[in-house]
């Protein structure tokens, strides 16, 4: 939706004429002609002061709609895919985002951007980027925010794309800024790590658009950066209870969405979770030796943080449910804020549950296990 300015004619006024009565002298004639000219002025200054507050408030209306246009929807996501990815990459990712709305809700704006493995396609796919951009939003900024510099051969630069040509993976990007006019998600994919004919390409699909779930569900758009680290964010408040980035309920809730919902599919082996999270088990011993709290890990720990967060969103669960994790949790905690939605839905603050969790996470993997669907 775009903000639009209402127009008004303010220089054109309608013609008064009075009649004159008898009995009144040219000079009381010409004074109540003054007066009601007067009157009539004031009346048309009124009209006027009264239109233009009405055009301001529809404008300030339209563009108000266009911000708050962040969360639950009817609209279908849309894709943009490079050259080089296939009709069939293309139609295997829309089908995973789509079981994903299916199980917890269509919520957006939302756009699937697709990398293949070629430089020139994506770069292609990052003017297409840019084209999209401007076109929604007339006040994106096409100097930083679209492709600059040169990120493909120097790496001085930076586009939307360029990254997922060597290093692979998938991400989504959420653009809920003041200084923006259109906020979207964007859920990227790319060619490998993993790629389209590997399993993991579907419960990956599924973890980013669990990001999309967790991101919409806070309406509170970022305010400018003010200290230069991209780390940092007014919204991550929400989301650990600190200003800077951290993977904890994010990427473990994230990731255990994924699998556990993806395990439930028919054609998914019965022990396929349980193999999972016995592999992510791995992270268990390095965790306790670092000596963190899990909401501290970060994302380039010596072992895999998301592993162990993923664990932990497995023991929130059975102690309490998956809908209390899923919907309870999440809807709550731009109303309560971090730390009073987690009391009030796991019953005691994070930081005891993370001592509660340390505790029997030492137990044997077999009892570990136990608690798995």
């Amino acid at each position: 939706m775009c903000g639009g300015t209402a127009e008004t004619d303010l220089d054109s006024f309608e013609e008064v004429s009075l009649e004159a009565k008898e009995g009144i002298s040219d000079a009381q004639e010409e004074n109540q002609k003054e007066n009601k000219e007067s009157e009539t002025a004031e009346e048309e200054n009124q009209k006027e002061n009264k239109e233009s507050e009405t055009a301001e408030e529809e404008t300030t209306t339209t563009v108000l709609e266009k911000k708050i246009f962040w969360g639950a929807t009817d609209a279908k996501p849309e894709v943009y895919a490079a050259e080089d990815v296939s009709q069939a990459t293309i139609d295997l990712t829309v089908e995973w985002v789509n079981k994903a709305i299916s199980y917890w809700g269509n919520y957006g704006p939302l756009e699937i951007w697709i990398v293949g493995s070629g430089k020139e396609e994506t770069i292609a796919l990052d003017e297409k980027w840019c084209e999209v951009r401007t076109e929604k939003d007339p006040t994106w900024n096409k100097q930083w925010d679209c492709a600059n510099g040169d990120p493909y051969e120097s790496g001085n630069g930076w586009s939307p794309f360029y990254r997922y040509i060597t290093d692979g993976g998938a991400a989504v990007s959420n653009y809920i800024r003041e200084d923006i006019g259109y906020y979207f998600n964007a859920l990227i994919m790319s060619s490998k790590y993993p790629g389209p004919e590997e399993e993991d390409y579907k419960p990956v699909v599924l973890h980013e658009y669990f990001h999309v779930y967790q991101q919409t569900n806070l309406s509170i758009p970022e305010s400018p950066d003010t200290d230069g680290d991209w780390r940092t964010s007014n919204r991550n408040v929400y989301f650990n209870g600190g200003e800077v980035q951290v993977p904890f309920l994010m990427e473990g809730g994230a990731e255990y969405m994924a699998q556990y919902w993806y395990s439930m599919e028919s054609d998914v082996d019965s022990g396929y979770l349980r193999r999972v999270m016995e592999y992510k088990a791995e992270a268990i011993n390095p965790y306790l030796n670092s000596g963190k709290s899990l909401r501290e890990l970060g994302y380039d720990e010596e072992f895999n943080s998301y592993d162990i967060l993923t664990w932990f969103v497995a023991y929130l669960i059975h102690n309490t449910s998956e809908e209390i994790f899923r919907v309870d949790f999440w809807t709550q905690i731009e109303n309560l804020g971090f730390e009073k939605a987690f009391e009030a839905n796991f019953g005691k603050s994070a930081d005891d549950m993370i001592n509660e969790f340390d505790l029997w996470v030492e137990q044997p993997i077999n009892v570990l296990l136990e608690i798995i669907p």
